[in-house]
Formats: C-alpha cells, sequence, structure tokens
C-alpha cells in the first residue's frame, strides 16, 4: 500500500509541475466564472443556469484533466523512458499501476473540487442554496463517472502504440459513454436486428456514462435521487472500475519492454 501511495504522490506532483495542466485548471475555473455571466441570459432561472453551465464545465474539464495528465504519462514513460527507471525499483507492476490510476483520480478530484467551490459561491451569490443535496450529489456522481473513464484510459494505455492513438481511443470512448444510450432507443424502435446487434455490443462494452449524468435529473422525479437507484449506480461504477484495472494491471504485467 505505501508503494502505491508513493507512486500517485508522484504522478500528482508531476501533473502539477507541468504548466500545461496549470493553464487547464486556470481555464476551468474561468469557466465557472463564466456561468455567473450565462446566468444573466435568463434572469428568472440563474441558479438553473449557474448549476447545468457548471456541472457540464465540471465533467467536461475533468474529463480533459485526465487526458492531459495520462498524455504526460505515457509520453514520459515511452519517450523519456522513466519506465525503466520505475521498474528497476522494487515494486510490482499491478502497485504501479494502481499508484498511476491513484495519482490521476486525485489530480481529477483536485481540479474538481476548486471548480465546485466556484460554483457554490456562485448559487450563493444568486441567492440558491450551495448545500443543496441534489447538487452535490449531481458533482459527486460525475466525478465517478471520470473515475470510471480513467480506469478505461488506464487500460487502453496498456494497447495503445502511441500517443495520439491513445487520445483517439479514450476520446472515442467518451463521446460514445453518452451517445449509446440514446442511440440504443433509436435503433430499438426503427433499425434492423444486424444494426441493433452492433449498437447493443458497444452499449455494453463502452461504460454508460450518461448513469452519471444527474444534471436532468435534479429537477425531475425525486425516484431518480433514490438510495436504490443511486447504489446502482455506484455498483456499476465499482464494478466497471475493478474490471478496468484488473485487466490494466493483468495486461501490463505480461507486456515486456
Amino acid at each position: 500500500m505505501s508503494r502505491i501511495f508513493a507512486v500517485s504522490k508522484y504522478i500528482f506532483r508531476q501533473s502539477f509541475r507541468n504548466r500545461i495542466m496549470n493553464v487547464l485548471i486556470i481555464f476551468a475555473v474561468f469557466a465557472a466564472l463564466f456561468s455567473l455571466a450565462v446566468s444573466e441570459l435568463a434572469q428568472e432561472a440563474e441558479v438553473k443556469m449557474v448549476v447545468d453551465f457548471s456541472l457540464f464545465a465540471i465533467e467536461l474539464f475533468a474529463f480533459l484533466t485526465v487526458v492531459l495528465s495520462m498524455t504526460i504519462q505515457i509520453f514520459e514513460e515511452t519517450e523519456l523512458k522513466t519506465l525503466m527507471l520505475v521498474m528497476v525499483k522494487p515494486i510490482k507492476r499491478s502497485e504501479y499501476m494502481l499508484g498511476k490510476y491513484a495519482g490521476v483520480i486525485l489530480t481529477v478530484l483536485m481540479n474538481a473540487a476548486i471548480m465546485t467551490a466556484v460554483m457554490m459561491i456562485i448559487i450563493r451569490l444568486k441567492g440558491g442554496d450551495p448545500w443543496d443535496i441534489k447538487i452535490l450529489a449531481a458533482v459527486s456522481f460525475s466525478y465517478l463517472g471520470i473515475c470510471v473513464l480513467a480506469a478505461v484510459a488506464l487500460l487502453l494505455s496498456t494497447v495503445s502504440t502511441t500517443v495520439p492513438s491513445w487520445v483517439i481511443y479514450i476520446t472515442l470512448v467518451y463521446a460514445l459513454g453518452h451517445l449509446t444510450v440514446h442511440l440504443k432507443n433509436l435503433v430499438d424502435s426503427s433499425a434492423g436486428e444486424a444494426v441493433r446487434v452492433v449498437v447493443d455490443f458497444i452499449y455494453y462494452i463502452v461504460p454508460n456514462l450518461e448513469l452519471f449524468n444527474l444534471n436532468d435529473k435534479i429537477n425531475a422525479a425525486a425516484g431518480l435521487f433514490a438510495p436504490g437507484y443511486l447504489l446502482l449506480v455506484l455498483g456499476y461504477a465499482a464494478l466497471y472500475i475493478t474490471v478496468s484495472l484488473t485487466a490494466a494491471c493483468f495486461i501490463f504485467d505480461e507486456k515486456e519492454f
């Protein structure tokens, strides 16, 4: 456990030493502040506009944080050969991978926490309740969805041969994760059997990121925030993260350098 913590701390520090990551955080904060200006366009629903835009920005910049953080690590491992230095130390490959994952999601957590704090300040200024449990749940589950995506990103990094190909793969997973549920509903009612089989395969393989999108559910039926529903989503996330990390560790352990 101590070795996993050491790796995660190293990854976390490396992410924030990079100027690109610092610029991303600044843009993320400005995006949250921009919601203040956007809310002026809908004065009858200012708080809702702030929440909607902020939740969208938090997820988007959390995804970009994963991409940049992982890109930095992959580049250093493949081009600067830092992985060779790690492998000669008394650390298991699985511990290195788990530490790497922990470092990435900690980086995302810090970014998301900063943006959430800005959002809560703006909501307070607009006369809303920044401690509304539904808003906090929406932020938390958005972060959980990115944790799932980060696990998939780690898995893809073990099979990708280049940084550009990895970026393309993870971007495709992110897009499909939000679109497949809508695509499945569409083809179930109008498409042929062959198309349904393909869409179903993608639907069950790619993580369903829409499960973690509670933005549209904040003002919807109370049942969507029932403990049973939230526990189902938590179970889905735990299963997907466990399977992805297990597969990533297995592939990385068998890999030759």
